[in-house]
Formats: structure tokens, C-alpha cells, sequence
């Protein structure tokens, strides 16, 4: 089944600033549901806090009232104070090019308490406010030097720089200007999911009508296989599957060394497989009719089912993009697969589709810094992160296309390394280091994302031996991630104290990659040269299994097999970037040069391969049934899978 598309900026904002209108609703509705548990007292601190909300139940008619009410009252204190509050509260989320808007108002506020004061003859108020803030606005310059004399002026309605701001038209302008600012930015927010109540009916709606679309199509596809199946010809439904089957990229030798009857199997389906590398040999002409071939098939068959591993990844699928006119640097799958956001050597950013059905927002953007790391949040999957070589973390809202500054890495250790989004929450792991391609002093963040609040911070003391590289993985609850700062070193941390749990010596030079296995009883390592291990956490770090990628093999075109570490060509050694584990675990992707390889963990055994690009793969990702690779050549592959 398709997935269903993303929603677009439109939709989402829609959604959003319909939640919002409903909040006193929901708050009804919590009220209510605070009286039937019996919350009593937790109902009279809701009841408190509603008293005292500043946010006015996200009503951006009553938050205008609020601050003109202030400003028309002379309460200055308040007023400044308040506007604040709204700054940081929503504005400071907002990109920067909305920062010149959001001062604007605030003059224009100022200059309304300003004005009331010069209408109600209060020169004292005019005084003390220019005392205590007259030197800051003096230092603006421009239009503010004026207004520094305001209390000396006789009639300012007389003065051609002060006529404009006594007139009701110009009153009623900020208020409808304002107002409509404020109502903007609230559906903007990364909105709690009982706010999105509707849009999720709806999207739940869309999706029940699918599968009934879905159901229907697949019961009239199974009455004419019926209805051919008595005529004597072949159904629908082996027809689309044997369709499948000759799609899938041919089959590759196991990189491990294999029983001869395994390789007897695997010589065999090559032989028999249409139009596939190598089918040309002479004991393979693929004559279905001979009867010597079916034996063989079906001995070959039952070598396959009992000796190689019972879950295989295959490729039913492959595309090329060409997003980027440039080399692609940097490419990251949202948490579902449906959007992918790129980075490319001219700092062009886009967030696209890969499926052109989508009805997902298409994004482009030309930013004016170097973005060295990505991650997309996978609880609120609009929202992308974006690490740049000054130690910020920017937020873009894909919805919205709205981009804001919250987050600052340590000043000293300004290079991020490593970018890791949570699954439960919004916990955003940073590890950044003082120096670029450099492990040897770094510093560990754990992070809030959304409420933009640092958890944690350590600082991690500088190997035995320094690495060139950060590897790291977020257990499936985000309360452990696995660290290798140093060859052969592989750190468990726990992310609420930034406490070491323990630390495995695998005694290997070079990881690349770590990730937890499904259950969490054991990690998975990769080496540079693809040297892959795995170790148990419940046995003190004890080895359970080692094993070799043959990526050497692989990536020149040989089907050699049993590669050791000590060969593998410097052109084809992998890197962090390009080696990601499946979601499932049971399969790892590597790049090696212009292609993907995608191995099974459990036998090291090469499944399939990728087309290749034309130029080098600088970085690969993996989400739901499919991977993608990006190159220096500005092309995109992406490759769906299935299981055999």
C-alpha cells in the first residue's frame, strides 16, 4: 500500500490554526476529564495556571488588547516586560528575516505609549521612560533622534515627524497589522498532537478510504484471476509477481566463504536468472522445459531455504534524482521515508518527495552558512534540524519553511560531529568537538529541542588514542547512546546523568558505525576496512560474532569472497557517513565507492547492490523500505526493498 502523503504548509497551517481556535475546547475538555479521574488538585493548579496564562489561550485579539491596553495606560514596565515574554516565547522561533518585523512592532508600541503620554500631558512619564532607555534607542539613530526631544515639544501633532502617529488611522493600522502578525505566528509552532485532532480524523478518514479503494481493487483482480484460472490461462496475480521477481537487481555471491552447496546454489540461480550478470554460462541457458534445469532449480531451492539466512533484502526498485546541480554533501529520510532533505556544495538546502504522487510541500532554500550535520525530529516530523560550523542548531519547520536559531553548542567545541534525534520525544544529541575531523576533544549534549533546554552537558576526556571520527546510536528509549570516540573504544553512556555504564574494547582500529540491536542485549560494529562484530551488554562485553563485509570485492566488481581486513583498497574504506544499519536491524547498507551494498548482519552475506553513480557516494540513509544514496555527481538514488 502507498503511504499516505505528507500533508502540505498549507494543510498543516490550516490544521494547526484550527487547533488553536479550539483551545478553550480542549482545555473544556481536560477539565473535564480532570474531574472524572478525581484530580482535584491538579484541576485547581490548571484553573491557576489559566488565570495567569500570558499566551491568552493563543487569542492574538486579546494579546494585542493587552499591549495597547498597557501602552494607553502608561505602564510602561509592563509592557516592555510583556513584549518579552511574546519574544521568546514565539517570536525568537521564528527565521530571521521576521526578526526586522518583530522590532518594528515593538518601535511602534514604544512610540503608542509615547504618544498616549504626549496626549495626556504626563511630561514626567515621557522623562523617566527617555532616562532609562533613551541612550539605547539614541544609539538606533534614525527617526528615534526626534523623539528624544519629544517631551520639550509644545503640540507634537503640529511637528510633521509626529502628525502621523496621533491619527486614529495610524492607531487602527498597527492594531490590524499587529493582530494579524501575532494570528501568523501561532499556526507556525510546533503544535502539541491534541491540538491536531482534525487533521488527524481526516487523515485517518483518507486512509480507511484507501484501503476500502485498496480492498476493492484487490477483490476484482481476484475474480478475473478466477474467472482465467478456468480458462486455462495465467492469472493476474502470478503474473504481477513473477513481474516482481524480474525486477530485483541480480544476485550476488555471499561475501563470507560458504559451503560448496551454497555455492552450488547461488551458481545455479545465476544461471537461470533472465538477463542477469553472468547468466551466460554455459549450464544456465534458462530453458524452463528441460527437466535436468528443474531439478537443479528445485535441489538449489532447497539449499537456499535451509543453509542462507531466512531474511534477505532484495530491490523491487530504483530511481535516480536529479535535485542538486551540484555535489550533495549531506542527505537525511524523514522518520517515515516520505520526505528527504538535502545539502549540496553551493549551500543549497531542499526538503522534496521521492515519490512524485506526494502531495508533500516541495522547499528550497539558499542558506548563507555551511551546514556540516542534519536530523530530522521523529516525534514532530516537520521539523528538521540543521547544525552549521559556528556551533548553532537551526530549526526548519518543512510545513512552514519557517527557520529559526535555538540552539548553541559549547563555544569551544563549535564543530558538530554528530546529530541524533530521539524516537520518544524531542531529545536531540549532540556531540560537538573543538576542532573539524577531529574526536580527540569533544563535548557530549543532550538536549530539549522543544522546549530549546539543554538536559545535559559533559565534556568527555581526550582517548588514549585519538579518532578522526564520531559514531554513535540512540537506544529505542533515548536514556542510552552508544559512543566511540577512539579506535576500538565504544562508550555506553546513560543520557539523563552523561554517566559511562561501561565501555567495550573491541580491539579494532577505525569504527565507523555502532547501533543496538532490536533487543538491545547487543551492539553491531563496522570498521573502516568492514570489519563487523557484534557484542553482548548483558555479558560484559563479551564477543558474540565477527564477521567480514567484503566491500573490497564488492565494490571493484569481484565476487572473490572471504575478503580480509588488511585488502581492502583506501579508495573503497568506508566512513561514517556511509554505513547506516536497517531499521530492523538484521541488515546494514554500505558504500564503499559508487554504489550501495546491503549485507545480512547475521551471515555478512552480500543480498544486493545498487546502481552506481557516476561519482563517489558521499553519504547514505535508510527509513521504513528504503535507502538513499547521495553523490558529488548531484544525483539521488533512492532503492525501495523487500524481503525474501
Amino acid at each position: 500500500m502507498a503511504p499516505l502523503p505528507s500533508p502540505s504548509a498549507a494543510e498543516y497551517v490550516q490544521a494547526a490554526k484550527a487547533g488553536i481556535e479550539s483551545v478553550e475546547y480542549i482545555d473544556d475538555l481536560i477539565r473535564e476529564y480532570l474531574l472524572f479521574r478525581g484530580f482535584k488538585q491538579t484541576l485547581r493548579a490548571l484553573e491557576q495556571d489559566l488565570e495567569r496564562d500570558q499566551d491568552k489561550g493563543f487569542d492574538a485579539g486579546k494579546i494585542v488588547d493587552d499591549l495597547v491596553i498597557m501602552a494607553r495606560e502608561l505602564r510602561d514596565n509592563e509592557l516592555l516586560e510583556y513584549w518579552r515574554y511574546l519574544s521568546f516565547r514565539f517570536f525568537s522561533h521564528l527565521s530571521p528575516k521576521y526578526q526586522r518585523t518583530t522590532r518594528m512592532f515593538e518601535k511602534r508600541l514604544i512610540r503608542l505609549f509615547l504618544v498616549s503620554a504626549a496626549e495626556k500631558g504626563q511630561r514626567g512619564k515621557i522623562r523617566a521612560f527617555m532616562d532609562k532607555h533613551g541612550q539605547t534607542l539614541g544609539q538606533q539613530g534614525g527617526d528615534w533622534i526626534p523623539w528624544l526631544g519629544l517631551e520639550y515639544v509644545d503640540d507634537p501633532r503640529s511637528r510633521p515627524e509626529f502628525e502621523a502617529y496621533f491619527s486614529d488611522e495610524w492607531f487602527a493600522s498597527l492594531k490590524a497589522s499587529l493582530t494579524d502578525f501575532v494570528t501568523t505566528v501561532f499556526p507556525a509552532m510546533a503544535v502539541p498532537r491534541i491540538l491536531l485532532f482534525d487533521r488527524e480524523r481526516r487523515e485517518r478518514e483518507a486512509l480507511r478510504r484507501k484501503v476500502e479503494m485498496y480492498e476493492r481493487r484487490l477483490d476484482g483482480e481476484t475474480k478475473i484471476t478466477a474467472l482465467d484460472a478456468a480458462g486455462g490461462t495465467s492469472g493476474l496475480v502470478e503474473d504481477h509477481i513473477g513481474a516482481i521477481d524480474t525486477i530485483t537487481s541480480p544476485r550476488l555471491q555471499p561475501a563470507t566463504v560458504t559451503t560448496p552447496a551454497a555455492a552450488a546454489a547461488g551458481a545455479t540461480e545465476a544461471g537461470t536468472t533472465s538477463k542477469g550478470p553472468g547468466s551466460g554460462d554455459g549450464d544456465g541457458d534458462g530453458d524452463d522445459s528441460s527437466s535436468g534445469t528443474r531439478i537443479r532449480s528445485a535441489a538449489a531451492e532447497l539449499v537456499r531455504a535451509t543453509e542462507q539466512p531466512s531474511s534477505l533484502l532484495k530491490i523491487r526498485q530504483e530511481d535516480v534524482f536529479l535535485e542538486h546541480n551540484a555535489g550533495v554533501g549531506l542527505a537525511k529520510f524523514s522518520a517515515t521515508g516520505d520526505l528527504i532533505a538535502s545539502y549540496d556544495d553551493e549551500s543549497i538546502l531542499k526538503v522534496w518527495a521521492p515519490d512524485p504522487a506526494s502531495a508533500a510541500p516541495q522547499l528550497k532554500n539558499e542558506l548563507d552558512y555551511t551546514v556540516s550535520a542534519m536530523a530530522w525530529d521523529k516525534k514532530h516530523m516537520h521539523l528538521l534540524y540543521l547544525a552549521d560550523e559556528s556551533g548553532y542548531v537551526h530549526t526548519l519547520n518543512a510545513n512552514s519553511n519557517m527557520m529559526s536559531r535555538e540552539l548553541v553548542v559549547e563555544k569551544r567545541h563549535p564543530w558538530v560531529q554528530c546529530l541524533l534525534a530521539g524516537s520518544t520525544g524531542s531529545t536531540l544529541a549532540v556531540v560537538g568537538s573543538s576542532k573539524p575531523e577531529n574526536a580527540s576533544d569533544v563535548v557530549l549534549q543532550i538536549w530539549d529541542a522543544g522546549a530549546s533546554r539543554m538536559a545535559a552537558s559533559k565534556r568527555l576526556p581526550a582517548p588514549s588514542e585519538a579518532s578522526h571520527g564520531v559514531c554513535a546510536a540512540l537506544n529505542h528509549n533515548d536514556k542510552m547512546v552508544a559512543l566511540s570516540l577512539s579506535s576500538g573504544y565504544v562508550r555506553l553512556i546513560d543520557t539523563r546523568s552523561l554517566d559511562v555504564v561501561t565501555t567495550l574494547k573491541t580491539r579494532q582500529r577505525d569504527l565507523c558505525a555502532v547501533d543496538f540491536s532490536l533487543d538491545e542485549d547487543s551492539l553491531a560494529v563496522v570498521t573502516e576496512v568492514g570489519g563487523l562484530t557484534q557484542w553482548s551488554l548483558r555479558k560484559g562485553g563479551q564477543m558474540l560474532a565477527q564477521s567480514t563485509l567484503d566491500i573490497g570485492a564488492a565494490a571493484h566488481g569481484s565476487n572473490s569472497g572471504g575478503g580480509g581486513y588488511g585488502i581492502v583498497p583506501q579508495d573503497s574504506r568506508l566512513d561514517v557517513d556511509r554505513v547506516v544499519f536497517t531499521p530492523d536491524k538484521e541488515n546494514v547498507v554500505v558504500a564503499p565507492r559508487s554504489q550501495c551494498l546491503v549485507f545480512n548482519i547475521d551471515s555478512a552475506a552480500l543480498t544486493d547492490t545498487t546502481r552506481r553513480h557516476k561519482d563517489l557516494v558521499t553519504c547514505i540513509d535508510y527509513a521504513a523500505d528504503k535507502s538513499l544514496s547521495a553523490s558529488d555527481d548531484g544525483t539521488i538514488r533512492v532503492a525501495c526493498y523487500r524481503k525474501v
